[in-house]
């Protein structure tokens, strides 16, 4: 099927340009529109932004898998995500069962993390091991290799309960030495750390990423006592290191948020985490939702779309997913920018009103239709 979208405000993140224009989408492909050509359905986007459909870097889609896993095409495509990442879901024991299991079964694209420990994050009642004794570095490299094109990074998580302060050094550093033999990014789970922040971001490379690091719970969040924001976070972003809010719901806290955003710290990758706990519900929602969120925060527009397209899409070596040029897939988000009263709150009892919120209207993933909103075209 062939459509036509027009009068939209058509934004190209990989150009940071947005202009009000007509495109095609033809075979799969955004085209350019051509005059007298038969479309399925011509679509009026007025008061809409035509955009790549949304990254999601951080997402537990091993439905039936692991506990805390959603239906992926369900959380995906009514939130314009076309793409997602799976923020560890499975571990080198796991991860061909959900590569030809959930994964082939699905319509959004699935990338992965890797978790460095095996058993992956099966189970909500007790948590993975993350002691670097039982790290399968020969399997963990032998699928890195096999499977370039779809594992993205290794995942582990420095969290009081899940690893102690003795051994989470030891943990991240072998973490990060395996992730060197793959030639991939490592991603470090945050919440309630085991380390303090600076101390942690210390062992990481340019082009790591922590996630969640907005969370709250603990004495190890991304402030000092006196407010700021560690002097070790900011000495990391220089050096590359990269950050994502990751919402989740455990894993957010509004004030600190809003307190590291007024010094300027905001974040290179914004996900949702979606995950059982709060699937379409707060404090997680959705990721529109957790985007429209930072727009009130201050962030710009643009600035904010790209955390969701562009960052991401540059993290997993497919930037032509953050591109509206002629010939690149058609994976398109239809959003709406609405000004209405949003409410938010987090797991620590905090709560805030929004002013505004990007509502997906319809979505497209390789040129189909795979979800458009009741009210519109």
């Amino acid at each position: 099927m062939n459509f036509l979208i027009q009068n939209g405000m058509i934004y190209d993140p990989s150009s940071r340009v947005m202009k009000k224009g007509d495109l095609a989408l033809v075979g799969g492909r955004i085209a350019k529109p051509e005059e007298g050509a038969e479309y399925r359905q011509v679509i009026d986007a007025e008061g809409c932004i035509v955009m790549p459909g949304l990254i999601d870097y951080h997402v537990h889609y091993f439905l039936n898998g692991t506990e805390n896993g959603v239906n992926p095409d369900a959380a995906s495509f009514c939130s314009g995500i076309t793409t997602a990442v799976d923020g560890g879901s499975c571990g080198a024991g796991s991860y061909e069962l959900y590569r030809r299991s959930v994964m082939a079964l699905s319509e959004v694209r699935i990338l992965n993390y890797l978790l460095v420990a095996s058993g992956g994050q099966a189970c909500d009642r007790y948590p993975e091991n993350l002691d670097p004794a039982y790290f399968d570095e020969e399997k963990i490299l032998s699928l890195f290799a096999q499977y370039p094109d779809n594992l993205v990074a290794l995942k582990t998580r420095i969290s009081n309960g899940i690893v102690t302060p003795e051994m989470a050094r030891r943990s991240l550093e072998r973490t990060v030495e395996i992730a060197e033999k793959a030639h991939v990014p490592v991603v470090v789970h945050v919440t309630d750390c085991a380390l303090p922040l600076d101390e942690l971001a210390s062992f990481l490379r340019p082009g790591d990423v922590i996630c969640h690091i907005y969370q709250g719970r603990g004495k190890n969040t991304c402030l000092s006592a006196d407010g700021a924001v560690l002097p070790g976070l900011l000495e990391a972003r220089k050096r590359g290191v990269l950050f994502d809010a990751s919402n989740g719901r455990s894993n957010f806290d509004l004030e600190i948020c809003r307190s590291a955003m007024r010094q300027g710290f905001v974040p290179d990758i914004i996900s949702s985490d979606n995950n059982t706990s709060s699937f379409f519900l707060q404090p997680l929602h959705t990721l529109p939702r957790i985007l429209s969120k930072f727009l009130d925060f201050g962030m710009p527009l643009e600035d904010v779309l790209d955390t969701a397209t562009r960052a991401p899409a540059e993290k997993i070596g497919m930037p032509e997913l953050a591109s509206m040029a002629e010939g690149t897939p058609a994976d398109i988000a239809i959003l709406k920018l609405k000004k209405k009263e949003v409410p938010y709150c987090d797991i620590n009892g905090h709560r805030f009103t929004g002013t505004q919120v990007l509502v997906p209207m319809m979505t497209f993933k390789g040129g189909k239709c795979v979800y458009c909103q009741a009210d519109f075209c």
